[in-house]
Parts: C-alpha cells; sequence; structure tokens
C-alpha cells in the first residue's frame, strides 16, 4: 500500500510537470516567441510548429530572435549604442527599405554603388515601411498582395532586372541618396554579369527572359552605364544567350565570356539550349567592340554540363600564368591562351562518398505536406553554382559551400584552397569547415584579407518565404589563422537573389534575398575597448593622398596620417555580387615600406596577370588591424 501511494505522487509529479511546460509553451504561443538552441541539441519551435534538424549532431538551421526596428530611418550607429562583443562579433544595423530588390551590386569607379535585380516599387502604403504594407505597387503598375499573411509577397514578375538604383552611400540611405532608373534600355539584366569597364563605365551581359509579352529576347543583350553622363546605352550582342553566365578581364584587356544558357521559365531547360562555346570582347582598329567566337574553348563536358549544372555561373578567375582558369560543378579547367584559348580539363574536386541525403521536398513552410524531416544529412564537397569562391591571395581562390547534387539536397560545410599558380596543375588544400552548410551564401573580403560570408541555406535554395533552412548568423574566415569565427545573428534571411558589397568605408552593404530591403555589417575591426571596457570605435589610420589614376605600375606613393602604425597595404577588386557570385573578386597584399613621417611607398605588381585593368580599393591597416577608409583608384 505504502509503495503505490508513492508511485501516486511520483505519477502526479510527472502530471504538474508536464502541465507546467505545456503552460509554458502556450505562453509562448500567445507571445509569439520561439526556443532557439544553438549548437546544441539542434531544436528550435516556432509558434505551433515543431520542426527538428539534426546534421552530425550540430543545429545549422536557426530562427531569427528579436525582430529588426525597421521604422529606424536613423540608422548611423552612435558611439554610445555600441553593443558589448561588437569587437569581437560586429554589429547589424537596423534594416531599412531599398527600391528594388537588390539581387546584383557593383561598386562604380565615383564611390557609388549600382543595384538592380527586380521591379522598383512606385507606391507603398502612406506612412509604412515595406515590411508594415499589404500591397506594393510596382513600376509596371502590377499591385502585389501578401502572401497568406507572411512577410513575402506573391511573385507575379517581380525579378525582371529593369530598374536601376545609383546610391550614393556618403549621403546616407533616403531618397536624396538614390537614383532610380526605370526601364533606362528595352532589356532584362535579372541574372547577368555586371563588371566595371573602365574608369567611367560599367557593363552588364546577358540576363534574364524580358518577361513582357511580345517584347524580343534580350538574354544575349550587353548595355553600358556611363557614371558621368549618367545615361544608358545599347552595347553589341553576344554571340550566345548568357543567362547565368561568367566573365575574367585578361591582361590585355579582354573580356571572355563563358557558361550561360538560353532560358524559358515556362519549359525545362535542354542541352541545346546550353551556352558551351566562350567569346570573347575586342577592340577593332577603329574602336568599335565585337564579339568573338572561342571555338577552341568549347566543351560540352566543361561549361555545357547538365548534372552539375557545370553551365550556371562558373567560378572564374585569371592566373597569373595568363590563363583562364574555371571551375565548373566539381571539375577544374583552363583556357590556353597560346592556344587559342583551347579548353582543357585539369583535375576535379573530390565528391563526398557515402551518399546524398534525401531529397527535401520544400515549396511553402505554410504548407505542413511539403516537409520532410532532415535527418541523416551527408556534408558534401564545396561545389556548384550554390558555392562561393574569391581569390583570397596570388593564384589562392577560397571556395566555401555549395551542394554536391541539384536544389533540394543538403548543402555543404566545407572549405578548400586551390592553388592555380601552375593553371595546368591546381592543387587543392582542404581547409577547416564552416560552423554551417551554405548554399548561395556572399562571401565579401575584407580589407584585413579575412572573408566575411554570410546567408545561405542548408538545404532549399532559400528563396521566397524559406525561413527553416536559413542560416542567420554570419562568419569570417580567418585568412592567416585558418579558422572561422561567428559573428552577431541576423534576422533576415540573405540565400537566393541576395547581395553583399564591402563598401570604402568598412562597412558591408547586405540586401537582397528576395526582399525590398537592406541593411549594413559593422565588421570587428571598426570597434574596441577604451581603459574602462566600455565600447568605442576603433582608432582608424587615415589615407590623405591617393592617386585617382594609377597609369604606373611598381612603385606608387600615398600619403598616411602615421605612417608608423601603419602595417599592410591592402588591394582589392571592386566587383561585383550576386547568386553567390563574387565576380572575380581578389585580394593582394602589396609590399611597402616608409619614407617619412607622413609618406608610403607602395608597389603595383607589374605582371598584368596578377592584377589586370580595372577599379581596387586600396586599404592602409594598422598594427592593431584597423583599416583605413578605402580608398578607390583605377590602376591601367
Amino acid at each position: 500500500m505504502f509503495k503505490f501511494l508513492n508511485l501516486t505522487k511520483f505519477y502526479k509529479k510527472i502530471l504538474l510537470y508536464l502541465f507546467l511546460f505545456f503552460l509554458f509553451i502556450s505562453f509562448g504561443f500567445l507571445l509569439g516567441n520561439h526556443f532557439s538552441w544553438e549548437d546544441k541539441k539542434g531544436f528550435y519551435w516556432d509558434g505551433p510548429k515543431t520542426f527538428l534538424t539534426y546534421m552530425k549532431k550540430k543545429y545549422y538551421v536557426q530562427k531569427p530572435v528579436n525582430p529588426l526596428d525597421l521604422n529606424s530611418q536613423n540608422i548611423e550607429l552612435e558611439e554610445n549604442k555600441i553593443p558589448i562583443g561588437a569587437d569581437e562579433k560586429g554589429f547589424w544595423s537596423p534594416a531599412f527599405d531599398w527600391p528594388v530588390i537588390a539581387v546584383h551590386s557593383v561598386l562604380l569607379p565615383d564611390e557609388t554603388v549600382m543595384t538592380f535585380g527586380s521591379y522598383g516599387i512606385k507606391e507603398k502604403e502612406e506612412g509604412k515601411n515595406i515590411s508594415q504594407n499589404k500591397k506594393l505597387k510596382l513600376t509596371d503598375n502590377f499591385e502585389l498582395e501578401r502572401d497568406k499573411g507572411t512577410k513575402q509577397w506573391k511573385h507575379h514578375d517581380v525579378l525582371a532586372g529593369i530598374d536601376f538604383v545609383i546610391w550614393d552611400p556618403k549621403k546616407g540611405i533616403g531618397s536624396a541618396s538614390q537614383k532610380i532608373f526605370h526601364r533606362p534600355i528595352v532589356w532584362d539584366a535579372f541574372c547577368s554579369v555586371v563588371r566595371v569597364f573602365d574608369n567611367e563605365n560599367v557593363f552588364m551581359l546577358g540576363g534574364n527572359l524580358e518577361p513582357k509579352q511580345g517584347a524580343p529576347d534580350t538574354q544575349n543583350a550587353t548595355s553600358f552605364y556611363n557614371i558621368k553622363t549618367q545615361k544608358f546605352t545599347k552595347g553589341r550582342n553576344l554571340n550566345y544567350d548568357r543567362w547565368y553566365g561568367s566573365i575574367v578581364r585578361t591582361a590585355e584587356n579582354h573580356f571572355i565570356m563563358v557558361g550561360g544558357a538560353k532560358i524559358d521559365h515556362h519549359k525545362e531547360l535542354t542541352q541545346d539550349r546550353v551556352s558551351h562555346i566562350p567569346e570573347i570582347l575586342t577592340t577593332n582598329q577603329d574602336g568599335t567592340l565585337s564579339w568573338k567566337i572561342l571555338k577552341e574553348g568549347e566543351s560540352l563536358e566543361l561549361l555545357g554540363g547538365m548534372e552539375g549544372e557545370e553551365w550556371s555561373y562558373p567560378k572564374f578567375f585569371l592566373s597569373s600564368d595568363g590563363n583562364p582558369f574555371g571551375i565548373s560543378y566539381n571539375k577544374l579547367w583552363v583556357m590556353d591562351k597560346n592556344n587559342n584559348y583551347k579548353i582543357f580539363k585539369v583535375g576535379e574536386i573530390p565528391l563526398v562518398t557515402g551518399g546524398i541525403s534525401e531529397k527535401i521536398i520544400h515549396q511553402n513552410p505554410n504548407d505542413k505536406e511539403d516537409y520532410k524531416e532532415l535527418s541523416t544529412l551527408t556534408v558534401g564537397a564545396p561545389v556548384g553554382d550554390k558555392a562561393s569562391a574569391v581569390m583570397i591571395a596570388k593564384d589562392k581562390i577560397l571556395m566555401i559551400g555549395g551542394q554536391q547534387k541539384g536544389e533540394g539536397y543538403s548543402a555543404s560545410n566545407s572549405t578548400i584552397v586551390i592553388d592555380i599558380s601552375d593553371s595546368f596543375n591546381p592543387k587543392i588544400i582542404k581547409k577547416e569547415s564552416m560552423s554551417y552548410p551554405r548554399a548561395f551564401a556572399d562571401a565579401t573580403i575584407l580589407p584585413t584579407g579575412d572573408v566575411f560570408v554570410n546567408g545561405g541555406t542548408a538545404v532549399y535554395r532559400g528563396a521566397y518565404d524559406d525561413t527553416y533552412f536559413s542560416n542567420f548568423t554570419p562568419e569570417v574566415y580567418k585568412s592567416n589563422d585558418d579558422i572561422w569565427k561567428k559573428m552577431s545573428k541576423t534576422n533576415f534571411r540573405r540565400n537566393y537573389h541576395s547581395t553583399s558589397l564591402l563598401l570604402p568605408d568598412g562597412r558591408i552593404f547586405v540586401a537582397g534575398g528576395d526582399a525590398w530591403n537592406a541593411q549594413f555589417f559593422y565588421p570587428p575591426y571598426l570597434f574596441a575597448k577604451d581603459s574602462k571596457g566600455k565600447m568605442i570605435f576603433a582608432k582608424r589610420p587615415k589615407i590623405e593622398k591617393l592617386e585617382k589614376i594609377i597609369s604606373k605600375r611598381n612603385k606608387q606613393i600615398m600619403l598616411v596620417d602615421n605612417s608608423a602604425e601603419i602595417e599592410k597595404i591592402s588591394l582589392i577588386s571592386t566587383g561585383s555580387t550576386t547568386h553567390a557570385q563574387a565576380s572575380e573578386l581578389k585580394y593582394l597584399s602589396l609590399k611597402f615600406k616608409i619614407i617619412s613621417k607622413n609618406k608610403i611607398e607602395f608597389e603595383i605588381p607589374e605582371n598584368k596577370n596578377t592584377i589586370t585593368d580595372g577599379t581596387y580599393l586600396i586599404y592602409a591597416i594598422s598594427n592593431s588591424g584597423v583599416p583605413s577608409e578605402g580608398k578607390i583608384t583605377y590602376i591601367k
């Protein structure tokens, strides 16, 4: 009898604990909050939905915690509001409205920024920011509505690159800082390639199928924007359609295009529409430009493969030996400049054996039928168009993330460096893996030579209303130490159709991901602690004078406020970012010596294969690792 009473008390206790637990959870529902146990059991609870994800007993799927103040128009960070730990993990600004979904971004020679990728917003509800609107009217007069009451919008033909924003960061983020061009030319630049052409022009190449009925196919179109006249002009058409193509500039100042396809969003892509023949832009004797087919570079396997989507945004860089080097899915190849750019396969990135997880059926997180629990996932190799790649030193390509299979399979957290100093004999060096798998993440080289990686998704491409698989915690690859460090968490997913761009002042502009908003990330190097442990802005060196155009290679002079404090001179190509592609983004630490208290002599490599003509950011880095504001210079 006594044992029975004890047992009854035991069960009563269990029931009481269960009651209290469910009461607690119910209270959480009412408040609209959720639990998040990062890097522990891999569990979170989001309202009435519970979703479990395990990958090697790590938690990879992340949820935003506290909503940002989207009403804030003053996003300038005041010193007395710097959060504790900003010197270790950085800091995110509040999100702010942006006129377009910034799928593409590029830093222009005059320090302005071009963004494009979608229709612009013509009207929004009075007195509200976009996050609060129920309807938006776009520049084609189409009225968008919320999709099932979520934060995302019904799609229409939103993603059509016909509206362009030229933004001056020095003027803040208001309307006075932006000039918006609505359909400046009959063309759709969505999923195109954008690069600085010279010190006055930027050009866009290839792109999407024009969404308007009856309009011409413009997937082989090119267009120029002149920063002085602020005019768009039509360029010479490509020989092939280049939706998702890639480009590289040679030492001879030619541009080579590879990859891409002729896409019809209503039909399945077939082999016959893949553009597997490269072409080169050359200057004729009369000064006109023309595209020449590089027949020797034709390769269905390396530039037109369908299984690994080898045709889609191949990684494309120039080796110091002058040969264009590419990565398509896991295939490494080189184009021999001394042999009419004949293409050769020179290796492969080893794929992970043991199988890939089952494909996740995932369309809309509001539909329970579209989910499958993620169970045993295999972290694959860093391959495919969903991987990210940047050149972190001469001939050293850092490649991270991606997916071994197509959309819907588990992403990779792997990291490798590919040494292409001998482009016909590349070497693959395995590095420490990221904390999270990332497909369609954005990689940005920092003035210090480290690499900031933001966004990406663990499984699905993360577009539209996919939150469950998104990564909200960025990481920084410390190049000298070969380690990854987690940064502060953001509240917005940046996956497919996002962009990330280093600004001259050292902040990172982050936008897109199918959202009409943007943010700034303040890296840790912008902050320090005073003698009392209070967070303050770090003391920054200052470049007093630097030539805006450098026409003489080798030794150059810059004036700084204090030469003795300078430890490094960094050079970063301005490049552009879209769809996880950092178009030929490269970093180089320059040789330098101190001439006097305020004068430094530095060297621009004479080898134009290493540093081609183009626009570059130059930073002076202090002995405490703090960069100056960068100066843009055009090197020729």
